[in-house]
């Protein structure tokens, strides 16, 4: 395998480049798929799914007992059930500081 030097890579680089916005340019005029949709298909949207924490769940489930009425601490939960419910189902909440599913590890009134 040989390196490549400085001018080569420059060159490289240019041809890069010109193939993107040659790719643009075909995608806005011809009805292709840019490079940027291209990339926000193919990267950002899988990360985005596979790192953003569902929160959308249903507010109030036919088995669940507990309804989110915007609660997010564990000073403010009666159980440790109820703590549960609401770090799965509900939004912005603050119970779960290191996100390991276990809320209020350190509130001993929701322990026994």
């Amino acid at each position: 395998m040989t390196i490549l030097k400085g001018s080569h890579v420059r060159k490289l680089l240019l041809l890069i480049i010109i193939g993107l916005f040659g790719w643009e340019y075909y995608a806005t005029n011809y009805g292709g798929i840019s490079p940027i949709d291209t990339l926000q298909s193919e990267v950002i949207d899988p990360i985005r799914t596979k790192y953003t924490r569902k929160r959308n769940g249903p507010y109030l489930t036919d088995e669940s007992k507990f309804v989110c009425d915007g609660r997010q601490y564990c000073s403010e939960m009666t159980s440790l059930e109820e703590a549960l419910f609401f770090i799965k189902n509900c939004p912005n909440t603050d119970m779960d500081g290191d996100y390991d599913g276990d809320p209020c590890e350190n509130d001993t009134r929701l322990r026994p």
